[in-house]
């Protein structure tokens, strides 16, 4: 009889498809910018690129815990007391992770790495890579699509809390505003570019590497 072999994912591709997301938003942005476009479109297309990254973002995170799972099961296997099987296939992957839900959600790096943690034994665990820095540019940017996707009170105090811890911002633009500026900071992930441009430079780093 023929061994059937479950279906996996490529991390691969699921980084490189990724990476093309957030090269496009950033060209579609960098070429308004070029073409000297009015600073108010350029503050909403920075805002809107925000909510087109962080959706990327969404999504990367969940295909590569499922390509992790895929990949390294053991530990779920064991944890669960399953045995006649060495591995999961795409599908059941996929089930697993989003639970009885249509998507992973996550809120945070932190509960993002505690998800995962759920799966897969720490070794395996891709999200254990993101540094602390990266992890507040990460939740900052969650914070900034939020607000600007739900406009709540709720968001917006997460919002000005993200500004000020990440960035040390006292006095809080709205998202359009800040992201198009320019971030003079020594230690900015992209000094001398706009915010939205550190914000992608972050993101960038994060899923190149796990």
């Amino acid at each position: 009889s023929l061994a059937i072999m479950p279906k996996l994912i490529e991390v691969v591709k699921i980084r490189q498809s990724a990476l093309g997301e957030l090269a496009v938003t950033k060209r579609r942005y960098e070429d308004a910018q070029k073409a000297n476009r009015h600073y108010l479109l350029l503050r909403w297309m920075a805002a809107m690129s925000v909510v087109e990254v962080h959706a990327t973002w969404e999504r990367f995170a969940e295909l590569r815990l499922v390509a992790a799972l895929c990949h390294n099961p053991a530990s779920f296997l064991d944890e669960h007391n399953i045995r006649g099987i060495d591995k999961i296939p795409l599908g059941l992957s996929r089930r697993l992770i989003r639970g009885n839900g249509r998507y992973f959600d996550f809120r945070s790096v932190s509960d993002l790495k505690g998800g995962a943690a759920q799966f897969l034994a720490d070794c395996a665990n891709p999200f254990r890579g993101i540094k602390k820095t990266e992890e507040a540019y990460l939740d900052t940017l969650s914070a900034i699509r939020n607000f600007i996707a739900h406009k709540s009170d709720s968001s917006l105090a997460a919002y000005k809390k993200s500004l000020a811890t990440t960035y040390g911002i006292k006095s809080k633009p709205m998202p359009d505003e800040f992201l198009n500026a320019i971030d003079h900071r020594a230690n900015s992930p992209a000094k001398g570019l706009t915010r939205l441009h550190g914000l992608l430079a972050i993101l960038q780093g994060v899923i190149t590497r796990i």
